[in-house]
């Protein structure tokens, strides 16, 4: 009999329901909540709250309101909220009913400004933990890298660092004394730059909207938009984040190589012995922290704009250099002696004379300088040659494949959690959401695992199980052959010369 739709109506009365039973048991969330504890934020967070007043939502449930915005990539905080009454896995995670009432979208927001990094932070450092327990670090072996992040800024708020030295100094001139002792020294972050407060290279463009984010081109591309940069060390195991750090776009990446070899060690108690990285990170400096602290660094040296090599012309390598009288010889023969030291450049610039370049019969293969060839030669030119060296060893080149493959698809998985772009503004925020996708990510991988595990240790059940009910099919079947073969020896009419050794032995 077909049966017709009940018009809708709203009912007086409403039974309570359990939502687990409508979560499966295999469900990602599920899995999760059993791994991951968030208790600890109560103490973390404590002191960012008051004695009195009206009771807040528990931070364990705002922690989960982001892990859900992360795990299944929402754009942003009123998308999660509208979405949370519709989603029975996600309000079951939570601990709320079907009348619960749904918090307003800026709890998120202000929570992350009252907490700051720290919980993020021990979260991520929790999620290191559970990967340890779980036999997924080994701790020696460390891949490095870096990414852009696009920041929550547009295009068209990319301005000059001139103009936004000018802005900020206006802005400080009509604000009062009380007001000045908060925001920057008058003349803004580039000045203080040139005053020698800061190392950093000052940034060419900031953005308007998101001061902390500055103006970065990738590698193909015209325009700069503003962006961050994710710094990561991956152990090599199972691909876990165990270091991660955040900087501006703008910055150099191989000054982060030292606090990330420090933050992996301190995360998990392991010392790294080898290290693989790109040659951004291939400084005389990096390489020289490595052989210091006894680490295998498999990092190309890096070959800045006057050591790369020039179409037809010759390059360093077609020059011999002789240690013992420190000088260079040309392929011609002529001599390149040592001249003045470039502290920039931290080398001595080698010259030939240039009367002999004019007389030289390649000249035009060599330089079109009218002062001779020169060369720059680095004082630590020792630490880059070893490092050349161990890069082109067999050893060399499979741990620089195997760093390729795995970082990339460590900053895949991050954008597949929405992180192309920041969904906050701001260095500090933006730098929590760094450490919640990198926990997010070390969780899934060991979520991952565990049940990669517990399908291996299945199958390997049921095929053993296979095989003793196999055995078992043998046996009987031998015990068949047995008896018939006994049977026909008690009627007498056939001789045991009849029967195979092995029967005639079981028989008898």
């Amino acid at each position: 009999m077909m049966s017709r739709e009940k018009p809708l109506q709203s009912q007086l009365y409403s039974t309570p329901r359990d939502l687990g039973a409508r979560v499966p048991s295999d469900h990602l969330l599920r899995r999760v909540h059993a791994e991951l504890d968030l208790s600890f934020s109560y103490e973390v967070v404590e002191q960012a709250y008051g004695a009195v007043g009206q009771a807040s939502i528990p931070p364990p449930t705002v922690l989960k309101l982001m892990l859900l915005m992360a795990l299944y990539d929402v754009g942003s905080e009123r998308k999660l909220m509208r979405d949370l009454p519709m989603r029975i896995d996600w309000l079951w995670f939570l601990g709320y009913d079907l009348d619960t009432k749904i918090p307003n979208h800026s709890v998120l927001s202000k929570a992350r400004r009252r907490w700051g990094t720290k919980v993020f932070q021990e979260l991520f450092e929790r999620s290191i933990a559970l990967c340890i327990s779980h036999g997924l670090i080994d701790g020696r072996d460390l891949l490095m890298d870096s990414s852009l992040i696009d920041a929550n800024a547009s295009v068209d708020s990319l301005f000059g660092a001139k103009a936004i030295a000018a802005a900020i100094t206006s802005r400080l001139d009509d604000a009062t004394p009380a007001e000045q002792s908060e925001e920057e020294p008058k003349g803004g972050a580039d000045q203080a730059d040139a005053a020698g407060e800061s190392t950093e290279p000052a940034a060419k463009y900031r953005s308007s909207t998101d001061p902390d984010a500055t103006g970065t081109k990738r590698r193909g591309e015209i325009k700069m938009r503003p962006r961050y940069q994710t710094h990561r060390a991956v152990d090599s195991k199972e691909g876990v984040i165990t270091a991660t750090t955040l900087g501006p776009g703008h910055e150099n990446e191989a000054t982060r190589l030292e606090e990330l070899v420090n933050a992996h060690s301190e995360n998990t108690n392991l010392r790294v012995e080898v290290l693989t990285a790109d040659s951004k990170y291939g400084t005389a400096d990096n390489l020289e922290f490595c052989e210091w602290n006894h680490i295998t660094a498999y990092i190309p040296p890096f070959r800045d704009a006057y050591a790369r090599p020039r179409e037809g012309k010759f390059t360093e390598c077609c020059f011999r250099y002789d240690a013992e009288k420190d000088h260079y010889v040309c392929p011609a023969g002529q001599i390149l002696r040592r001249g003045e030291y470039r502290p920039e450049k931290e080398a001595y610039r080698y010259r030939a004379r240039a009367s002999a370049c004019d007389a030289c019969p390649v000249r035009t293969l060599c330089t079109t300088s009218k002062t001779g060839r020169t060369i720059l030669r680095l004082t630590r030119r020792d630490v880059l040659d070893r490092a050349l060296a161990r890069v082109k060893t067999e050893s060399g080149r499979a741990h620089r494949t195997r760093r390729r493959w795995m970082m990339e698809g460590s900053f895949a998985h991050s954008s597949r959690l929405g992180y192309k772009r920041t969904h906050v503004r701001g260095i500090e925020s933006v730098t929590g959401q760094n450490f919640l996708i990198a926990a997010v990510q070390n969780v899934l991988i060991l979520l991952w695992n565990t049940a990669r595990k517990a399908a291996s240790s299945c199958l390997t059940a049921t095929f053993a199980a296979q095989i003793i009910s196999a055995c078992h099919r043998v046996l009987s079947a031998m015990t068949g052959v047995v008896r018939n073969a006994q049977a026909l020896m008690a009627s007498h009419r056939y001789g045991k010369s009849y029967l195979c050794p092995v029967v005639s032995a079981a028989c008898l």
